[in-house]
């Protein structure tokens, strides 16, 4: 990236407060004109409509300089370089533990017996062969029972009155009644009675079962087996043990050095007039503002100059502590024998004896379907009466010719 920076020089300073500075050309001579003498300065001429305004610009430029920064110094994150260095060494040992146990020492010696308990003694009856069955049908009390059926029924009608109620003077010799008149249905049903006469019966079975009387003698055996093992005491002492492992691992890093340049270049411009009727010398223009002559600088920026270094960086060492094989030890000496008593139960010692008994009776009864007679008879026969009115009236003792009309 280029900057400008516009300089004053010290002659362009004393212009401007009202000081003089020499010609900057040669002196004039016959054979000069105003443009030989700008190209004697090394300037650029320019012809204005008046003397007075004829310029001479002359521009110098200095070579490039590049011009170094303020060193940058990075680090690279270390890694690992060449195998690790492993040491081992002992670590403080701990308390040790004591364990102590017994241990068999052989085989056990097993001595086996039986030995009888308490015999019972116990009796039961069992059939002995087959039985024998005899069966008898007995009759019971007959049972007597009746019952009526009824026949075809037969209907007769009668007139008939009924609701009858007085309708003269309580005065009068006979009361004159105003009855409705009915129809009297009569209803003769004829009756049979069936008599029943019910036996009842039932088979009786007599069963007779030969038995015999077991006893038995019941003795229990127990198996007893004694064993003995030999023994030992042994103590045990177990000593833990470890070790710490020390790595050590180198490492490398990267060191970059880091140089910013930059490339400053200065371009001078100065314009110059002339004094009236003359050719030289050339005099420095006083502006009222700018500075004259003007001085331009320009910076660019250059790509760094980097540098690296391969470096040793800090060591990585770790520590870590690792169990080791215990170390054991054990001593033992003789102990009191093991002695085992096992008790199982064997089969019992049974003894069976038979007697004969006395047999056994039994008697089933089974109802059987009864004997039924029946017997019929004419029974009485059942009456029944029924009155319906007809709506007419009619009257008991007519008092008027009106009521003999319609005598009951």
């Amino acid at each position: 990236m280029k900057s400008r920076r516009y300089i004053t020089s010290l002659a362009a300073v004393g212009l401007l407060v009202g000081g003089a500075v020499g010609p900057l050309a040669p002196a004039a001579n016959a054979t000069h004109t105003r443009a030989h003498t700008c190209l004697a300065a090394g300037g650029v001429y320019t012809e204005a409509a008046t003397q007075g305004g004829d310029r001479c610009v002359v521009t110098t430029r200095t070579l490039p300089v590049t011009v170094a920064g303020v060193p940058e110094t990075t680090y690279s994150d270390a890694v690992p370089f060449g195998s690790p260095i492993v040491v081992e060494s002992p670590a403080p040992l701990v308390d040790a533990t004591t364990e102590t146990e017994t241990r068999d020492v052989g085989d056990p010696v097993v001595v086996e017996t039986e030995r009888p308990g308490t015999p019972s003694v116990s009796s039961e009856e069992i059939d002995a062969g087959e039985s024998t069955a005899v069966p008898v049908v007995v009759a019971g009390t007959p049972v007597t029972t009746t019952r009526t059926e009824r026949g075809t029924p037969t209907s007769t009608d009668a007139p008939g009155t009924r609701n009858c109620q007085r309708v003269n003077n309580d005065k009068g010799a006979k009361p004159v009644e105003r009855c409705e008149r009915t129809v009297v249905t009569t209803t003769t049903t004829p009756t049979t009675v069936i008599t029943t006469v019910t036996t009842p019966q039932e088979r009786v079975t007599t069963t007779t079962q030969p038995r015999e009387t077991v006893t038995t003698t019941t003795t229990p055996v127990t198996e007893v087996s004694t064993s003995s093992q030999q023994q030992e005491s042994c103590v045990t002492t177990t000593q833990p043990t470890s070790f710490t492992r020390t790595t050590t691992q180198a490492t490398t890093q990267t060191r970059t050095v880091t140089v910013p340049r930059t490339r400053t270049a200065t371009t001078t411009v100065t314009t110059y007039r002339y004094e009236l009727n003359t050719t030289a010398p050339l005099v420095l223009v006083v502006f009222p503002i700018a500075a004259n002559p003007r001085i331009v600088v320009n910076d660019t920026a250059l790509a760094p100059l980097v540098t690296t270094f391969q470096e040793a960086g800090e060591p990585v060492i770790t520590n870590e502590t690792f169990p080791g094989e215990d170390l054991v030890d054990t001593l033992c000496a003789p102990a009191d024998p093991e002695v085992t008593v096992t008790e199982a139960a064997a089969p019992d010692d049974v003894q069976n004896v038979t007697t004969p008994a006395n047999p056994e009776v039994t008697v089933t009864r089974e109802t059987l379907d009864p004997v039924v007679i029946p017997t019929r008879a004419p029974g009485d026969p059942i009456v029944t009466t029924s009155a319906r009115g007809t709506g007419d009236t009619c009257y008991n003792n007519p008092a008027t010719a009106e009521q003999r009309a319609s005598r009951c």
